[in-house]
C-alpha cells in the first residue's frame, strides 16, 4: 500500500477588513508527499485541486517552498524547471501552472496563498514576473520558521489572524525578491563586496568616505560596483551614504543642542549651507524647522 501524504492546511474567508488591509491570505499550509504517494492529494476544494494532465489557473498568487524532496514545475507559456531543495516557485493570477514531486523521492512542500492591491502592485511594478517564477532561496531557516508560525497561528486562531498571515506572506516574499536580486553564478567573485561597503559606510559615514575609493579598496571595478549596490539597496552607493548622513543629522537635531554647522560637520558635510539645501530637499523642512518639530513632539509626548 502506497503511503498516504501528511497535510495540515487552511483555506480563508475573506472580510472587508482584510482587503482593506492591502494583503491577505486565502490558504496557507504544508504537506509531506511520501514516495510512490499519488499527487496531488485529495481534499482540496474546487478551484484549488488539480492534476498534472490538465495543470490549473488561480485568480491569486501562492508561494510555494520546497523543503526536501525533488520534482518539477511549468507554466506557460513555455516555462519548466526542475526542483530541488530550498526551492520556492510564485503562482501567478491568471497563469497557467503544473507541478508534482519526483515519484522516487516525494517532497516537503509549504504555501501560502495570497491576493491584495499591495500584491497587484508589487507584479505591476515589476517586483515579481511570471517569467521567472522559481528561485533558489536563501535563509532556509528564517523560511522555515516563519511557515511554523504561520502554522502555529493557524492552529491557535490568533486574533487578527490575517493580519498576522500578511506579515508573515510579506516577509517571505521580501526573502524570495532578495533571491532574486542575488548575482549569478557567473559574478560570484567578490560577492562580499556590497556586505563589506555597507557596513564600512555605516561606520565611517561622518569621514571624507569616497565611494570609487571604496570600490577600489575593495577590488572591484566601480561600474560593478555601482550596479550591484544598486540591486541590493535600491540606491546609488552616492545616495546611499547621504541617506545614512541624513538619518544621523535627523537623530542629532533632534536629541542636542549642537548648532546646524556642528552637525553637518559631525554628519560628513564639510559645506553648512549644502547640507541645509540638501535636508530641506529630503525632508521638505529645514534643519531649524526639523529640531523645532522634533522638540514639541517631545514635549507632547514625555510625561508629567
Amino acid at each position: 500500500m502506497k503511503p498516504a501524504p501528511s497535510s495540515f492546511y487552511r483555506y480563508f474567508p475573506i472580510s472587508g477588513r482584510d482587503k482593506k488591509w492591502g494583503l491577505y491570505a486565502t490558504t496557507a499550509g504544508e504537506t509531506r508527499v511520501a514516495p510512490q504517494a499519488v499527487y496531488p492529494p485529495v481534499g482540496h476544494p474546487k478551484g484549488y485541486a488539480f492534476d498534472w494532465q490538465h495543470g490549473r489557473v488561480f485568480e491569486e498568487f501562492a508561494l510555494v517552498y520546497i523543503s526536501s524532496g525533488r520534482g518539477k514545475f511549468e507554466s506557460k507559456p513555455n516555462f519548466s524547471a526542475a526542483i530541488e531543495p530550498g526551492h520556492a516557485f510564485i503562482l501567478f493570477p491568471g497563469v497557467w501552472h503544473r507541478y508534482a514531486p519526483d515519484i522516487n523521492t516525494g517532497w516537503h512542500e509549504h504555501w501560502i496563498g495570497f491576493d491584495g492591491e499591495f500584491a497587484r502592485r508589487w507584479l505591476q511594478r515589476g517586483f515579481f514576473s511570471a517569467k521567472n517564477p522559481v528561485l533558489k532561496m536563501n535563509a532556509e531557516d528564517t523560511i522555515l520558521a516563519t511557515f511554523s508560525r504561520v502554522m502555529q497561528a493557524i492552529r491557535t486562531n490568533r486574533p487578527a489572524l490575517q493580519q498576522i498571515l500578511a506579515g508573515a506572506t510579506a516577509s517571505l516574499l521580501g526573502l524570495l525578491y532578495s533571491a532574486q536580486q542575488a548575482q549569478p553564478v557567473t559574478e560570484t567573485v567578490n560577492s562580499n563586496a556590497i556586505e563589506l561597503a555597507i557596513t564600512r559606510m555605516e561606520n565611517d559615514f561622518a569621514r571624507n568616505l569616497d565611494v570609487k575609493s571604496l570600490a577600489q579598496e575593495l577590488n572591484v571595478s566601480y561600474s560593478w560596483f555601482r550596479s550591484m549596490f544598486a540591486v541590493h539597496t535600491g540606491l546609488s552607493p552616492h545616495q546611499y551614504l547621504l541617506e545614512l548622513r541624513i538619518v544621523r543629522a535627523r537623530n542629532l537635531l533632534a536629541e542636542t543642542a549642537f548648532s546646524i554647522k556642528e552637525i553637518a560637520t559631525q554628519t560628513g558635510f564639510e559645506d553648512e549651507h549644502y547640507f541645509s539645501r540638501l535636508f530641506r530637499q529630503k525632508l521638505n523642512l529645514t534643519p531649524s524647522e526639523w529640531r523645532r518639530r522634533s522638540q514639541r513632539h517631545a514635549r507632547r509626548t514625555s510625561g508629567p
